[in-house]
């Protein structure tokens, strides 16, 4: 069996007497790609922000390469290489894009920064961003402002900032919510390719089902807080009790 990359073991988390999370376990292996699906209200995301450092669980525990990060701050993980993107897009949107990722690169690294030294001779960064560029699909618009990119570009630009950091675990919490429905396949394509290198583990909550269920190597399904099913797609396709809490009993397709 692969390594697990990621592990979350009892997660518990209430709001005053309401309990949002229950029991919630599974693992992630190194390399593979997981989605998290479930109907609004299930608890997806404030399982993310538990995973990520946003908020601490009321119960259990989070690992991640075998080292318990439950409650640790963002930035510190992130410097692990646990890295996410959020609903609302998260940019720089008065830089260009190739600043954007020249950024965060810069940052991830450990080069001193130099006052009076001129970012263009940092080449080794404006390599990378140019391609990083190449594999979000944003050719052709490095000096381009990122607040002029549309939408669908600004989650791209979002997703080459993870790949910047250089992100051994990405979480991606509804990648293509705002997207319009004729740009969500391309922006699926970004993340199917960066599943294809091999180089990073994805942990993924979208809506979008038809989209995820041949990109994902299991799904794991949340209804009112607790996890009801954690398979491959053809068996959560089948499942019964998924059917019946995500889609009021109709086939999933």
């Amino acid at each position: 069996m692969s390594e697990s990359i990621l592990k979350v073991q009892n997660i518990g988390k209430s709001f005053g007497g309401t309990e949002v999370l229950r029991d919630v376990s599974f693992e992630l292996e190194r390399g593979k790609f997981k989605t998290i699906i479930g109907p609004n209200g299930a608890g997806k995301t404030t399982l993310f922000n538990i995973i990520s450092g946003v908020m601490k669980p009321t119960s259990g525990s989070v690992f991640f390469e075998g080292t318990d990060i439950t409650g640790m701050p963002t930035y510190k993980l992130a410097q692990m290489g646990l890295g996410r993107s959020f609903q609302v897009t998260n940019i720089f949107p008065r830089s260009t894009v190739i600043e954007n990722l020249r950024i965060v690169a810069q940052a991830k690294s450990n080069a001193k920064y130099q006052l009076f030294r001129h970012y263009t001779t940092y080449k080794d960064f404006l390599d990378l961003a140019d391609e990083i560029l190449v594999q979000v699909k944003l050719e052709g618009k490095g000096d381009r402002l990122a607040k002029d990119l549309t939408h669908a570009e600004q989650r791209k630009l979002e997703i080459g900032m993870q790949l910047a950091l250089n992100s051994k675990l990405i979480l991606f919490d509804e990648p293509t919510a705002g997207v319009s429905a004729e740009e969500c396949p391309a922006l699926i394509e970004v993340i199917r390719n960066i599943k294809r290198t091999g180089e990073h583990s994805i942990l993924l909550i979208e809506h979008k089902i038809g989209m995820i269920m041949d990109i994902s190597d299991t799904i794991a399904v949340l209804h009112n807080g607790v996890l009801i099913a954690d398979d491959e797609p053809e068996i959560i396709r089948k499942n019964k009790a998924v059917q019946d809490a995500y889609l009021g009993g109709g086939a999933i397709e």
